[in-house]
């Protein structure tokens, strides 16, 4: 479910980043329309990221946020100097290669991580089956 969640938010990049650099603006009402694309997009990513680093970094989650919050400042801190240097088209094929490389990357961990613990590491991926057998309790 959340490898599927993952894509679904990236396609929806994927296709507002291509088409914005496909468009020529002729109304407006169309912008609004990609706006809340972007958001929707937007919403998956930092939903699924937190969820997955909670999942992935046990123990180690103030370290863990902590790094991808450092990351994420100095990716929009590059895209802020490279904004005036760059023309808009070249900047979005750089996003594009950049979400692409990000998607495989997540992919990748989670590939490695359903090998190592038997299980897709957010959500089960049977079905919603649990792996995990319910606790009994005993009454004595």
């Amino acid at each position: 479910a959340v490898v599927s969640t993952q894509s679904t938010g990236t396609a929806l990049n994927f296709v507002v980043i291509f088409v914005l650099m496909h468009w020529t603006p002729t109304t407006h009402s169309y912008l609004y329309l990609f706006a809340v694309m972007w958001g929707m997009s937007d919403a998956v990513w930092q939903t699924q990221i937190n969820a997955f680093y909670g999942v992935i970094f046990v123990g180690f989650e103030e370290p863990a946020f902590a790094n991808y919050r450092l990351w994420e400042s100095m990716g929009f801190l590059c895209a802020y100097l490279l904004s005036n240097n760059l023309k808009l088209k070249v900047f979005m094929w750089i996003m594009l290669g950049w979400l692409g490389s990000s998607y495989l990357g997540y992919a990748m961990i989670e590939v490695l991580e359903r090998k190592r613990v038997g299980r897709c590491s957010i959500y089960p991926c049977n079905g919603g089956k649990s792996d995990v057998a319910p606790e009994t309790t005993s009454k004595a």
